[in-house]
């Protein structure tokens, strides 16, 4: 079958899926035409706390339960360079992204061990909710040709934007609330942890005023705290990560 099928009716038949089940051996059979015999959807937060809103699916075998239960996913070299790319990276490319030391190398050579000789994975997340991904693995030291690796991305992003679906993502839509140009200023000196004294002096306002600002924003966003103001603020794209951690 050609790629162009597999991604095709893969794109389709993905859309009727009504259980993870039923997704997961959808993108198995999917991905073993394309030459890859292990495949893994996840959300990284669900290795330090597991929720069923959370996706976890693979067919990694024994090898899951031994990534889990010696805590790999804190070093494992693919969820930490989903943090550095948005686009699919081989296992190969790691190195480009992060820091590789013992313990990329100790969870590589013990994957290899296990039958996940090689693979690509595609960063997979969407604004406001865990970061994720979706892994292909072969038992082989070559990869699937270029083509076919790009194939497998496109079915790794169909496949976990249902999987977000069973597993009842995204959350309901809320709406921005109308925010004036000082609001925004406190709100972006909030992010970045400053005091309503602080704010008050950058801004030239009163504290008290300031403080009135605050709680203006608490109720536009209906949170009770300034940690979640910041949040919000990241969930709405009103500021960016450097602006909260700079």
């Amino acid at each position: 079958m050609s790629m162009h099928r597999v991604v095709e009716q893969f794109s389709r038949a993905c859309l009727l899926c009504s259980t993870a089940d039923d997704l997961l051996a959808l993108t198995a059979d999917a991905a073993s035409e394309l030459g890859f015999n292990r495949v893994a959807l996840v959300h990284g937060l669900w290795f330090r706390r597991p929720d069923r809103q959370l996706v976890r699916m693979d067919t990694f075998g024994e090898w899951a339960d031994i990534f889990i239960d010696r805590r790999y996913y804190l070093d494992d070299p693919a969820l930490l360079a989903c943090q550095r790319t948005n686009a699919a990276f081989t296992w190969g490319e790691v190195a480009n992204f992060i820091p590789f030391g013992s313990k990329q190398i100790t969870i590589l050579a013990e994957a290899e061990r296990h039958g996940l000789r090689n693979g690509i994975t595609l960063p997979a997340g969407v604004m406001g909710e865990p970061t994720g991904c979706c892994s292909f693995s072969c038992d082989r030291s070559e990869l699937p040709s270029r083509w076919r690796c790009r194939a497998a991305a496109l079915i790794g992003a169909d496949a976990f934007r249902e999987a977000r679906r069973i597993h009842g993502l995204p959350v309901p839509l809320r709406h921005l609330p109308a925010l004036s140009r000082r609001k925004l200023e406190c709100l972006r000196l909030i992010a970045e942890g400053w005091s309503d004294k602080q704010i008050a002096l950058a801004l030239g306002l009163s504290p008290a005023t300031v403080c009135t600002y605050v709680a203006m924003l608490r109720r536009d966003f209906d949170v009770v705290s300034r940690v979640q103001l910041a949040v919000e603020a990241l969930r709405f794209a009103l500021i960016g990560y450097d602006d909260a951690i700079p």
